[in-house]
């Protein structure tokens, strides 16, 4: 009996080592396709519109009137500090101006004076004219002069403005200025500086 159960049980272990065994289930593609999840987490995250940015960086962009979505973050996860606000401000300052136009060149670099170089002859003379002014005495010559009809203008001008504007009114000092500046424009010779080296109308 011993015999016949060793013959039959080693048939049975032969039949259970030639079995295949059976194989590693294969996932599908879609799911081999498929991101791990923790990728999927950070994709689905909105991106937050919030500027992280220490309170002094935030203090001094508010004083300087920086935007600080301008300013690059150095700090720890791109957080803005101090020194990145200060660097803009710095490169800001530095930033060409605009090139001005023709037009506007045109307007102000043209003088509105003409210097006219003086003679050896010339600016003897003038150091002499400014040498007496200064060192030897001088008098004033006066002159009369009728304005009565200025006076008569002058009335009819602030009869005018006091219909429009009671607070101004015109005086004889006005229309002399204003004869002054008519006659410097008539005869620009006399609206004249010696310099020196040169004479400036």
């Amino acid at each position: 009996m011993a015999e016949q159960a060793a013959s039959q049980t080693v048939p049975q272990e032969i039949k259970e080592a030639d079995a295949p065994k059976p194989e590693a289930e294969v996932p599908p593609k879609s799911e081999l396709l498929k991101p791990p999840p923790s990728q999927e987490a950070k994709k689905d995250i909105p991106v937050s519109d919030r500027i992280f940015a220490s309170p002094i960086a935030k203090k001094i962009a508010l004083e300087q009137g920086i935007p600080l979505a301008k300013v690059k973050g150095s700090g720890p996860s791109g957080r803005i500090i101090r020194a990145d606000v200060e660097n803009y401000q710095a490169s800001a300052a530095k930033a060409p101006s605009p090139t001005p136009t023709t037009a506007q060149l045109a307007s102000t670099d043209l003088p509105d004076y003409v210097d006219t170089p003086v003679s050896n002859m010339r600016r003897t003379i003038g150091t002499r004219l400014a040498q007496s002014k200064q060192e030897l005495p001088h008098y004033y010559l006066t002159v009369d002069i009728n304005m009565d009809k200025v006076l008569k203008l002058r009335e009819v001008f602030n009869k005018t403005l006091t219909e429009k504007d009671q607070t101004t009114k015109l005086s004889v000092n006005d229309f002399v200025v204003k004869a002054v500046a008519c006659a410097l424009s008539d005869i620009p010779e006399a609206n004249s500086a010696w310099l020196g080296e040169v004479i400036r109308t």
